[in-house]
């Protein structure tokens, strides 16, 4: 079967001839195993659907499957069997299997996967829209978020993306992040000198050096060995991660400073959707759309179970001034990057700030 012509890949560090050779429309059941003791490792794929319908696709994630990232995936696929009365199937890949969220993008655009859902940062290789999610403090809580995600805004940010052979379906979620550190961080002042990953996003990596930290871009597949080695002490991550990959196992404070926002795209390759009827092509976006309030419901959930997981295993929960951390980091940024000539729209940037219900 020619999934299992990937695993082998995989599993042998070849991950693009594996995409080329195996995945896409004809994908057929493959089961992995589970290791806790690694930060991503976990259980193999699971299809939605049954393995004789007509259309069996491939989606990559780059978490495990607890997380909602992955369930998420799961429900579109059961949604999308269901709405075209058995004729898709979904097999869902979780722990970057198939590759780290750029490797599966790039492969949606070849047509060697079909589905993804990933943080918004690998897309800022394509277009700027998705830069704004980098800007620290954008939202000022969830009603927020989800105002900006399903308005025009988020849309255009989606249906650009057709210019690099992705289809953009919905915006689902992560959530805000924390900052979990080997020391107590309470004050912005108490980041000076420390090491924290960041995503592969100079604006994060900006925000973080202007506290006088030392941000470091890092593949996620690379953090906790990193935290283990001391290359990193500290990360900026959701609480659902951090619990979901036993961060908290190897780091004794979260600071719920919730001062990024995880949009979460779920993607589609073009060539596969270019290919499909209209019908198919409305029975994806209705499951997306369903999926998407079905998912972000999920993540909140998730979120909070693992925040009552991290206090569990020992890790103190500190409680911020949020005006503080906002004054640390937000002037420099919207200095560096907003306005013209600068990654993200002036105008975008006032919308967005227009739409915060608590400024009202």
């Amino acid at each position: 079967m020619k999934i299992k012509k990937i695993a082998a890949m995989v599993l042998s560090g070849v991950l693009a001839i594996g995409l080329l050779s195996g995945c896409g429309s004809n994908s057929k059941d493959s089961k992995g195993k589970e290791d806790k003791a690694g930060t991503e490792s976990t259980e193999g794929s699971k299809e939605s659907g049954s393995s004789d319908a007509e259309y069996q696709w491939t989606c990559g994630v780059n978490l495990p499957t607890d997380h909602p990232y992955y369930t998420g995936c799961v429900k579109f696929g059961e949604l999308m069997n269901e709405k075209s009365g058995g004729r898709i199937s979904l097999e869902v890949y979780p722990s970057a299997q198939l590759g780290n969220e750029r490797d599966v993008v790039e492969a949606l655009q070849m047509g060697s996967v079909d589905f993804t859902l990933v943080s918004a940062a690998p897309l800022s290789n394509f277009t700027h829209d998705f830069e704004v999610f980098d800007f620290p403090y954008i939202f000022s809580n969830t009603e927020h978020a989800y105002s900006v995600l399903d308005s025009e805004i988020g849309r255009t940010m989606l249906d650009n993306l057709e210019n690099y052979d992705l289809v953009g379906l919905e915006l689902l979620e992560n959530g805000f992040y924390y900052i979990s550190c080997d020391s107590k961080v309470e004050h912005p002042a108490d980041m000076k000198g420390v090491k924290i990953r960041s995503l592969e996003s100079q604006m994060q990596v900006d925000a973080y050096n202007n506290l006088g930290a030392n941000g470091i871009a890092m593949a996620f597949s690379e953090v906790y060995t990193a935290l283990q080695n001391g290359t990193l002490n500290a990360t900026g991550l959701t609480p659902a991660v951090i619990g979901s990959n036993n961060i908290d196992q190897v780091q004794s404070y979260v600071a719920a400073t919730n001062h990024f926002y995880a949009a979460a795209p779920l993607l589609m390759s073009k060539v596969v959707y270019d290919g499909l009827d209209e019908d198919l092509q409305k029975v994806v976006r209705e499951a997306a759309a369903e999926a998407r309030d079905w998912q972000r419901a999920e993540s909140q959930k998730y979120n909070e179970e693992m925040l009552k997981k991290i206090k569990e295993t020992g890790c103190e929960i500190i409680e911020i001034d949020v005006d503080e951390w906002k004054e640390a980091m937000v002037p420099a940024i919207e200095e560096a990057y907003v306005g013209e000539g600068k990654l993200i729209d002036a105008d975008v940037y006032q919308k967005i700030k227009d739409m915060d219900p608590t400024a009202k």
